[in-house]
């Protein structure tokens, strides 16, 4: 589509749309402004209504007021026989009740409540009978005989008349002088008990402007109406479908709410104690006058867009089209003639701008060409050359070289403890230790192995950032092993000197994987993987060192791989198994617990020892699913037992420091007890020294599981870094000495020394003991003379899988019956 007709069909709407944004401002104030009103009509009838009760209610307490301290009443309560009280007085004080009530007719009762609630005088209207005589059950009573005040009004449905009324009931105090001698405090004699409708409110519900189409009504907290006028058949709706208890909130509750016939604006609020005013205006009207408005806007507005559209059109093909049109052809002209441009601006503006702009469009893109090389190949942080840059130079060698392996080396370089430092001062730290480590990786090679980056110059040994803390070196000339390890260990030496930052010091080690062409680099790929191997050989010997690529390594690391996919498989197959070992009572000789132990049969391989594929787990974070898994799988046998008669002990589960480190245990082990529906006394956990001197965070962890109810051990005592000392205080229940110091019993006073202090400091601390690995009587008895608590080990039974350990379980029922 040319641009003419694109720009007639964009006009149109961008104007409508402009249009209506003038409009619907407007739109939306009127919208706004009629709702308030609204709402504000809503608020002056329930103000109104406010005004009517409160100015009752003043009335109300003035009159009873008033009459209780009229002088006949207190002449009738001064007679303390009651016949005498009822022959002498009782027709006098009803006469004067009745003369009270036919001034004011909305009275409905007048009556007189003696101290004990029994009705002595009342006056009640004719069409009114009295139902009791003596009113101690009734609300108003109750209200009035337990409160501090002197008067209570109170809202009610009448027990004599059914009706709504209003009871104001006055206390009546004694007036005689030596009675208040007597006793310095006042003593209430009677109630004065006054009772009105709600017919003070007729002539606001008549004269209110919101019934034409809407509602009012009187209702309690309970929402039943006590008057309503208006649409009766809504009002009636809103209490049955939509009513909801009004809170304490002194101020109109306003809200939408939908009924059959429409929406309404509910406006509602508490007038009185357990007395409730809500009205309705239905939304109609305000759609009916916003309709009207809009209608008017925009046929009031069409005639105005229609000449803008023209006019916009008109000088958009004047002042844009024309001149973009002369531009376009002076710009194929230029690319077919080499830069010949014929284009003639008129005026200074962003056309002209364009213009000139396109002429040094073709100088600008190879600058531009320039910069993005520098961005694809040069890392931004250190200015040394990047992945890619690296992977070209190092396909340079091998292409230049078709028959023979080139003659270079690689140096793979991973930062010892660099994670450490990110995490506690920051990546702005982090980066400029790369930055320092860059400089020094520079500065280590001889004068004569200077590095050069620019592309297309001679090749010499060169260094590269890979990403994170990941560096290499690509040593040229290379053939044999001594001249590499020589620049291997003057890399160690500068990254080991301290560098500061911040004014902090630091000092990271490397550890640095090296591979030779000559000896495994059939390829780029195999030279960089093997590298990148003989790194990790390097960490895993100790950090901060170098290790030469040999196959045997390669293998284990492949075995290792292959060992954590297998795993991975497994754990997603639920293929691992559950064993349990029992636990003994030195004393007793009976089974008192179980340790879960994690077994692995690889159909291709086996089984697998723990102590190899739970490192792995460990290194590669498959210990959380894992821990998990089993974890689930504990508590689910537990069940099973429990559910087949047995009586269960505690099985104990080992966790991780990985764990503990990585998920919130607490909950994991509460959710994992919820499901399987068990207490927390049928599960233990096992956490080893690592676990305890992860810092902190783990110990507050372990203080939550112990304080839920699970029983915690520290397990393979003395062969980390804890000491008996710094037992004190942490969240465990039991200590499990490793069995590398009770396979020694037999021939070593020295572990016989340790075992015995072990058992003695750990009873001090009111820790049990338990002592792994008792395989011999001898062991036995050593351990059990020194008061070992609980023995576990082959002695006893190897680990049993569920099917085995469920007939000694069998076992111990039976002794037991």
């Amino acid at each position: 589509m040319l641009l003419k007709p694109k720009i007639a069909l964009l006009i149109f709407p961008i104007i409508i749309v402009q249009v209506m944004v003038l409009i619907a401002p407007s739109f939306m104030l009127y919208q706004a402004k009629f709702g308030a009103q609204m709402e504000a009509h809503i608020s002056d009838s329930i103000a109104q209504a406010e005004h009517s009760l409160d100015r009752q209610l003043r009335a109300l307490t003035a009159d009873s007021l008033f009459f209780s301290e009229n002088q006949l009443v207190n002449q009738y309560l001064r007679i303390t026989d009651k016949n005498t009280r009822l022959n002498v007085l009782q027709d006098a004080l009803q006469k004067q009740f009745s003369a009270f009530m036919d001034v004011h007719p909305e009275y409905v009762e007048i009556s007189l409540l003696m101290a004990d609630g029994s009705e002595e005088v009342a006056v009640l209207k004719e069409d009114v009978n009295n139902q009791r005589a003596n009113e101690q059950q009734v609300l108003y009573f109750k209200t009035i005989s337990q409160s501090s005040a002197n008067i209570e009004i109170t809202p009610l449905i009448d027990p004599d008349s059914r009706q709504w009324v209003l009871v104001a009931a006055r206390k009546i105090f004694n007036q005689e002088l030596t009675a208040q001698r007597l006793s310095p405090t006042k003593t209430v004699q009677a109630y004065l008990i006054i009772k009105i409708n709600f017919d003070f409110l007729d002539y606001l519900f008549k004269y209110n402007s919101l019934l034409d189409n809407g509602f009012i009504m009187i209702h309690d907290a309970r929402g039943v109406a006590i008057k309503v006028q208006g649409d009766q058949q809504v009002a009636s709706s809103f209490l049955a479908n939509s009513f909801a208890v009004i809170t304490e909130q002194k101020s109109v509750q306003v809200r939408d709410w939908s009924a059959d016939k429409g929406a309404y604006i509910i406006g509602q609020k508490k007038l009185f104690k357990g007395l409730f005013y809500t009205a309705g205006w239905p939304q109609s009207e305000l759609q009916l006058l916003l309709r009207s408005i809009g209608l008017s806007s925009l046929l009031s507005a069409l005639p105005v867009i229609i000449f803008s559209t023209l006019v916009l059109f008109w000088l958009l093909n004047r002042l844009f089209i024309k001149p973009i049109l002369q531009l376009t052809l002076s710009a194929r002209k230029m690319g077919k003639q080499r830069g010949a441009w014929t284009f003639q601006a008129t005026s200074r503006d962003e056309l002209s701008d364009l213009a000139e702009t396109i002429k040094e469009m073709g100088q600008g893109l190879i600058k531009q060409k320039q910069k993005v090389h520098e961005i694809a190949y040069i890392d931004s942080l250190t200015k040394l050359p990047n992945r890619r840059q690296f992977t070209d130079d190092l396909q340079y060698h091998y292409g230049q070289t078709q028959s023979e392996l080139p003659d270079i080396a690689l140096l793979f370089i991973d930062l010892d403890g660099f994670k450490q430092v990110n995490d506690s001062c920051g990546h702005g730290v982090g980066d400029h230790l790369l930055v320092i480590v860059a400089e020094r990786l520079k500065n280590v090679l001889r004068a004569s192995d200077r590095i050069n980056y620019t592309a297309g110059t001679a090749r010499e040994h060169k260094i590269a950032r890979l990403g994170g803390d990941e560096f290499t070196i690509l040593l040229q000339g290379i053939k044999d092993r001594q001249s590499v390890e020589q620049i291997a260990e003057r890399i160690l030496r500068t990254l080991n000197s301290t560098m500061t930052i911040a004014g902090k010091e630091f000092v990271v080690g490397a550890s640095i994987g090296i591979a030779i062409a000559a000896e495994y680099g059939d390829s780029a790929v195999d030279l960089l993987k093997n590298a990148d191997t003989a790194m990790y050989e390097a960490k895993a010997r100790g950090k901060n060192t170098y290790s030469f690529f040999n196959k045997s390594a390669a293998q284990k690391s492949i075995e290792r791989m292959e060992i954590k996919e297998a795993l991975r498989r497994a754990i997603n197959n639920d293929e691992l198994q559950l064993a349990y070992q029992p636990q003994i009572c030195t004393k007793t000789g009976k089974m008192v617990g179980c340790e879960a132990l994690v077994r692995w049969r690889q159909p291709e391989k086996g089984w697998i020892a723990p102590s190899v594929f739970i490192a792995i787990a460990e290194e590669s974070g498959l210990i959380v699913p894992l821990g998990r898994q089993i974890l689930h799988k504990a508590c689910q046998q537990i069940k099973q037992w429990q559910e087949m008669g047995y009586a269960t002990v505690p099985v104990w589960v080992n966790v991780s420091c990985v764990q503990l480190g990585q998920e919130n245990m607490q909950q994991v082990i509460m959710d994992c007890l919820a499901k399987t529906a068990l207490s927390p006394e049928s599960l233990a956990i096992e956490v080893t020294e690592s676990s305890i001197m992860q810092g902190t965070d783990s110990i507050v962890q372990l203080e939550k599981i112990q304080a839920a109810g699970v029983r915690i051990a520290l397990d393979d005592f003395g062969t980390g870094y804890s000491s008996l000392s710094a037992l004190r205080g942490l969240p465990i229940d039991e200590l499990k000495i490793d069995k590398s110091f009770i396979s020694g019993l037999h021939n070593s006073e020295d572990g016989k020394a340790i075992v015995s202090a072990i058992i003695a400091m750990a009873h001090q601390l009111n820790l049990q003991v338990v002592a792994e690995g008792v395989e011999t009587a001898q062991e036995l008895a050593f351990v059990k003379q020194k008061q070992a608590d609980i023995i576990q080990g082959y002695y006893f039974s190897k680990a049993l899988p569920a099917e085995e350990f469920a007939k000694k379980l069998a076992c111990a029922v039976a002794k037991r019956a």
